[in-house]
């Protein structure tokens, strides 16, 4: 007989923000270093892509780690608002809020002796009780710490802006160019292929959009350094 293997992913907000986080950091600071190298590669001098690049890390870190905390900030008040707006509900009218619990086994085909049973259960206790109205009725779970997932977006961002910046340091020319484009292709694919685990997407075909989403935007990029590197001199 096969035995069954079952396997959830635990940590799901905080895998999000950090996949988002670098995703982010590392799309947004990876195309508009193509467009400002391919501009000014031909003085020989990567002073200006550093500088864009890191001014691009920290000011994209510090907004997607704000926005997330404040987008998760909300998210918390609104969950605690409505349990407290339950709890009171179940002191002030249990047998409406029993009622509601028997509407929710219904909806799940549960009837007669199960059902009552089932629904006294739930309500014996009234932590269980709550629990079960914010999951089953409002379809709420209970928040994770905010801060944590502006910490974990803000990290991310900085190491995903980094991995495409770093070659610049070097000072090669268009070879940092290249490395750099190299390095943000080989990241695409492999966060792609990482983001699956939670998504449960295919795998190629997630790392392949990936890829195709950093392409689309290099090439972009590219043609409008190319097209600033014409207009630069005369202005």
């Amino acid at each position: 007989m096969e035995e069954r293997n079952e396997k959830h992913i635990q940590g799901g907000e905080k895998i999000r923000s950090i996949i988002l986080g670098f995703n982010d950091g590392l799309i947004s600071t990876f195309t508009l270093l193509v467009g400002i190298a391919t501009a000014t590669i031909s003085s020989g001098n990567n002073v200006i892509v550093i500088l864009t690049g890191i001014a691009a890390m920290v000011s994209g870190a510090i907004s997607m780690g704000l926005g997330e905390y404040i987008s998760s900030k909300s998210e918390v008040k609104y969950i605690n608002n409505e349990l407290n707006k339950e709890e009171a509900e179940i002191e002030l009218f249990p047998k409406e809020e029993e009622e509601e619990v028997k509407e929710i086994f219904q909806s799940w085909g549960f009837e007669g002796h199960l059902l009552e049973e089932s629904t006294k259960k739930i309500t014996s206790n009234k932590e269980i009780w709550l629990d079960f109205l914010i999951k089953g009725e409002l379809g709420l779970d209970t928040p994770e710490n905010p801060l944590i997932g502006g910490v974990l977006t803000f990290i991310a961002f900085v190491l995903g802006a980094f991995t495409t910046l770093f070659p610049y340091f070097l000072n090669l020319g268009v070879i940092s160019l290249i490395l750099s484009s190299i390095i943000s292709f080989s990241m695409l694919f492999i966060v792609g292929f990482i983001k699956t685990k939670i998504t449960g997407e295919q795998k190629i075909k997630s790392a392949i959009e990936m890829i195709l989403i950093g392409i689309i935007g290099f090439f972009v990029s590219f043609s409008i350094g190319l097209w600033l590197d014409h207009i630069i001199p005369s202005l």
